[in-house]
C-alpha cells in the first residue's frame, strides 16, 4: 500500500528515477535517513527539502513540505491548476482586491476595527487568503517553466535561425479589416 500512496518526498525522489541512495548522496545525507523521511517516520528539515527541491527539478515539494508541517494552520488551501487556469484566477483575485483597497483604508484608518468594520473587514482577510493561495497557484503551476532556456536553444529560435527568409516581410503580414498584424493564421501581436 505504501507504494501506491508515496509520501511526498518519495514522489519527489521518483520524479528523478534515482535510487534512495543516488538521492541521499546528492542530498548529503544517509540512506538510511532519507529512508525514515519517504517512511513517514521522521520529517525533514527545512534545509533538506530546500535541497530535495533543488536535487528532484520539483518546487512543488517545498509547498507540500510546508503545508504538512504547518501547525498553525497558515498556509491557505492550494488546489493545483495548469498555468493558464492559475494565472486567471490569481489575475481576477488581484482586480477584487484592487477594488477592496477603499475599505481597508477607511477600516485601518483610525486603527481600530469596531464592530461595525469587523465583518467588512474580516471579509477583506478571507479575499486577501484566497489571493495568496491564487499566487502559490501560479508559483507551483503545472507547467510553469522551471528556468529559462540559453538563448538561441527553445525550438523556436532554433527554427528560426535555419530559416534565412525569416525577416519582417515574410513574417508578417496584415489582414483585412483588421489592425493588427497577423502572425500565422489566427494568431495576432499584441
Amino acid at each position: 500500500m505504501a507504494e501506491l500512496y508515496p509520501n511526498i518526498y518519495q514522489r519527489g525522489r521518483k520524479t528523478t528515477l534515482l535510487t534512495q541512495e543516488e538521492a541521499a548522496e546528492r542530498l548529503h545525507i544517509s540512506p538510511e535517513t532519507l529512508k525514515r523521511y519517504e517512511g513517514g517516520r521522521l520529517t525533514p528539515p527545512d534545509e533538506t527539502v530546500a535541497r530535495m527541491c533543488e536535487v528532484y527539478g520539483v518546487r512543488w515539494l517545498a509547498l507540500e513540505h510546508a503545508k504538512a508541517t504547518d501547525r498553525l494552520g497558515i498556509l491557505p488551501e492550494v488546489e493545483p491548476k495548469p498555468l493558464p487556469m492559475a494565472t486567471i484566477s490569481l489575475t481576477n483575485r488581484l482586480r477584487d482586491a484592487a477594488d477592496r483597497l477603499a475599505g481597508l483604508l477607511r477600516i485601518a484608518e483610525d486603527g481600530v476595527i469596531d464592530d461595525a468594520e469587523r465583518p467588512e473587514f474580516d471579509s477583506i482577510v478571507q479575499e486577501l487568503r484566497e489571493t495568496i493561495a491564487a499566487a502559490y497557484q501560479v508559483i507551483y503551476a503545472d507547467g510553469a517553466k522551471k528556468e529559462r532556456p540559453d538563448g538561441g536553444t527553445s525550438k523556436r529560435s532554433v527554427s528560426q535561425a535555419v530559416k534565412p527568409e525569416n525577416d519582417c516581410k515574410n513574417s508578417i503580414s496584415y489582414s483585412r479589416g483588421n489592425a493588427s498584424p497577423v502572425l500565422k493564421k489566427g494568431v495576432y501581436a499584441r
